[in-house]
């Protein structure tokens, strides 16, 4: 999928799934791999590529990898892309707007 591809999908999904009016989004995957040598090697690309500093949370159980990126909603073709890429046994579960608990906390006093 080309550039101009990925940000028109990545806009269409952001529109059909409110994500629209969002600034951030969190996306949740879990790879799954069959030896733990494979996990390991896998993680190290991960953090060395371009997507390392989309990750904040990573989780290693065994031969599962559960990961959240915190991403822009702009840069949501191009997370997804070079997810695709580096971890291609990688699914998505969930793309939800990110929301912070200081933030909601504010509008719930105001």
């Amino acid at each position: 999928m080309d550039m101009s591809l990925a940000w028109v999908a990545s806009r269409k999904t952001l529109h059909d799934e409110g994500l629209g009016a969002c600034q951030r989004v969190r996306i949740l995957a879990l790879a799954h791999f069959t030896d733990n040598d494979a996990s390991r090697e896998r993680i190290r690309a991960l953090f060395h590529s371009p997507l390392g500093i989309y990750v904040s949370a990573a989780q290693r159980e065994g031969c599962e990898l559960r990961l959240e990126l915190d991403a822009a909603s702009e840069d949501l073709a191009f997370t997804l892309r070079t997810l695709k890429r580096v971890l291609p046994e990688a699914r998505i579960e969930c793309i939800a707007p990110r929301v912070f608990a200081r933030r909601i906390c504010t509008r719930d006093a105001g």
